[in-house]
């Protein structure tokens, strides 16, 4: 399936980019690129001014133009198995597990190696707390999503993919195959997305690793890791919002992110980032909250910030609420005030989790007597 047949799928979509842009679309015919020259692509989006006038008026007319992009050769998206889209809430798992107090490790006369064993036995035993403290917290986070999942239950891989592919900005030709079905010149993707909801519901963040081959006969390839946020809606009343139509906003903002990641990793396998840029500390928004990150910047457009992480991972951010935008961008669209919602420290969480493990550990204990 070709994503020009897709493209209906996606006509009434929000945006995937760059929202409230006039995008204009420009063809040479045959022969004549040789001829025309090439303007240099800027940092970010060029203004076009058009003045007209009249005998009475003068109109002046701003559109902004995106930059050229490069023309990227076929590719073909692998397809996923058929089965729902995953979603679930963010936890943050740094403090998961035991605390830090001092453990003394008694050797029982076998010196180093009885203190060998006794570090490898505490190790099990902080492993297997923390392991079940982080599916008790993940629980938890994971009821920020209990409101769409009915919506969701129906969202599957193959449509997310259909969605994704006719939303890519790029004008190459794109398909959707397995491996065995992809022409052989054809540059081969595989992408395994993960979505995730913002613990105050108020964006969506992608997880993803892609991998772009030269074909899919090919054992060679660039492997992506990436993140995106998405831009925080404006509504006030986010579980509206997002359970509209049927899970819409979820299903459209979900399929953009896609598309943007897709596009990002085709144009990083074919021109990766210079590793030597200067790092530097962004801010950026989080849902409603604001988080910073110490990175190289990419891109900055209207709506996001391309960054490069110190781990080697491409993060795309929105832009923190009151930032300055570049020249020429449109104001930021202006967020509804909403209650915030009280984050439940990861601290309370692991201690939610011991106490309702403890009834269990008591009625086995009785159990036995």
């Amino acid at each position: 399936m070709t994503r020009a047949s897709l493209q209906g799928r996606a006509a009434g979509a929000s945006r995937a980019g760059v929202a409230g842009l006039v995008a204009l679309s420009l063809a040479l015919p045959a022969g004549a690129q040789d001829a025309a020259p090439t303007p240099a692509a800027p940092a970010s989006a060029a203004l076009v001014t058009t003045t007209t006038t009249t005998t009475t008026t003068t109109v002046t007319t701003v559109v902004d133009v995106p930059p050229p992009r490069e023309n990227l050769p076929a590719w073909t998206l692998a397809t996923l198995p058929d089965d729902p889209v995953p979603f679930h809430g963010l936890v943050n798992m740094d403090n998961a597990g035991l605390g830090s107090s001092t453990m003394l490790y008694p050797t029982a006369g076998l010196g180093v190696l009885g203190l060998l064993v006794g570090v490898a036995t505490h190790a099990a035993l902080v492993g297997g707390s923390r392991s079940h403290q982080e599916s008790k917290m993940q629980q938890a986070a994971d009821q920020v999503i209990d409101p769409y999942r009915g919506a969701l239950a129906q969202f599957r891989a193959r449509d997310l993919e259909q969605r994704a592919l006719a939303m890519t900005p790029s004008t190459a030709v794109a398909h959707l195959h397995e491996a065995k079905e992809t022409p052989p010149d054809e540059v081969f993707v595989q992408a395994t997305p993960d979505f995730a909801m913002t613990p105050d519901s108020a964006a969506l963040v992608l997880d993803e690793t892609i991998v772009v081959r030269p074909s899919a006969a090919s054992d060679k390839g660039v492997q992506q890791v990436v993140r995106i946020i998405s831009s925080p809606r404006v509504e006030e009343d986010l579980r509206a919002a997002w359970s509209a139509d049927n899970g819409a906003a979820l299903k459209t903002t979900a399929a953009a992110l896609m598309a943007q990641s897709l596009d990002l990793a085709l144009r990083q396998a074919r021109h990766p980032a210079d590793d030597k840029a200067p790092a530097r500390t962004v801010r950026y928004a989080f849902g409603d909250r604001e988080r910073m990150e110490r990175a190289q910047l990419l891109e900055e457009t209207c709506d996001a910030l391309v960054l490069r992480t110190l781990r080697g991972a491409l993060l795309v951010v929105p832009h923190k609420v009151g930032a300055e935008l570049p020249a020429g961008c449109p104001p930021a669209p202006v967020i509804a005030e909403r209650k915030a919602a009280v984050p439940v420290p990861v601290a309370a969480a692991a201690s939610a989790a011991a106490v309702g493990a403890a009834p269990a550990s008591a009625a086995a204990s009785g159990a036995g007597t």
